[in-house]
């Protein structure tokens, strides 16, 4: 890996990415910051720290993707790490503002209670927009032998929270989409690594970005609105601080800091409360396993004339 890496990061306006532009450009990398037109005036701040601006909606067309891929790699050359930093938001803010690249985007309401067009939409944005991208670099860094493609992921993954489903879910895919891409690129020198982020003081959750819950069936009122209330009092609660969270992200591509002379593995856990859910999940699942086990390892063939159905 060269010593000064080339990144191109998504949903650099705020949060998360704002703060790993700013730190990748602190170790003298070449950052090239996306968001999308409506946006892209908040990028002056990282533009005269020295990265270089580029327009990009994860959500266009893949054709679109690819020609966008095409100009990203011709201003530095190449690109050594592409951020899909889609994994912010647990709600959006009101619908005419929303940029899909500052964070993922949240129908937030009862799983039943959302609609075709919200469930299709919180996909589009948190995964299926963030693999296209990835498939529009990806030829340039197998063609180079060398690359990282990074997921900025959320604890939403590991958890079961009523009026966020949708989130949870697109979470949860990513993390087998980016190990399952992983196996694919290693005979090209390529990796992919998924980062697991905890709440964090972004500003995300700010009261006045919060649209109003989405809930339409009378059945589920009052646990929604109780979840809701939840929710919105985790502003200015998180744990976790964004600028600690992009220089472990930093550290851990660059193979600097705590992370030097360490096997990286391709999924990484980013603060201390996603490290006690992954923690108690896996404790849980390995006790459902053992309180199992009979009647699981009761289905196997016994002798050749099993498993053959009509």
């Amino acid at each position: 890996m060269p010593e000064r890496l080339v990144w191109l990061i998504t949903g650099t306006s705020s949060g998360i990415g704002r703060e790993l532009a700013i730190a990748a450009l602190a170790r003298g990398d070449q950052v090239i910051a996306t968001a999308r037109a409506r946006s892209m005036g908040a990028l002056t701040h990282l533009k005269e720290k020295g990265a270089a601006l580029l327009e990009l909606d994860v959500t266009g067309p893949l054709d679109l993707l690819e020609r966008i891929a095409a100009a990203a790699v011709k201003i530095y050359g190449r690109i050594d790490v592409l951020v899909n930093n889609a994994g912010e938001k647990f709600h959006p803010p009101p619908v005419d503002t929303i940029d899909s690249t500052a964070g993922a985007v949240t129908a937030f309401g009862v799983i039943e209670d959302q609609t075709p067009e919200d469930t299709i939409g919180q996909f589009n944005t948190n995964l299926l927009g963030p693999l296209n991208v990835t498939r529009a670099f990806l030829p340039y860094m197998r063609e180079r032998k060398s690359g990282t493609v990074v997921w900025i992921g959320s604890v939403g993954a590991y958890t079961r929270i009523i009026n966020c489903g949708l989130y949870c879910a697109t979470k949860a895919a990513m993390i087998r989409l980016s190990e399952v891409l992983n196996a694919e690129l290693q005979p090209f020198g390529v990796r992919s690594i998924y980062f697991e982020f905890g709440y964090f003081r972004t500003e995300m959750t700010q009261p006045e970005r919060q649209p109003p819950l989405n809930q339409r069936i009378p059945a589920y009122k009052e646990i929604a609105e109780k979840w809701d209330a939840e929710i919105r009092a985790v502003h200015g609660k998180q744990p976790g601080c964004p600028k600690k969270g992009a220089q472990v992200v930093v550290d851990v591509i660059r193979g600097e800091g705590p992370a030097a002379g360490r096997d990286i593995h391709n999924t990484m856990a980013v603060g201390s409360d996603v490290y006690g859910v992954i923690e108690e999940e896996c404790v849980a699942t390995l006790k459902r396993l053992q309180d199992w086990k009979e009647v699981t390892q009761s289905t196997d063939v016994e002798d050749a004339g099993e498993g053959l159905s009509a």
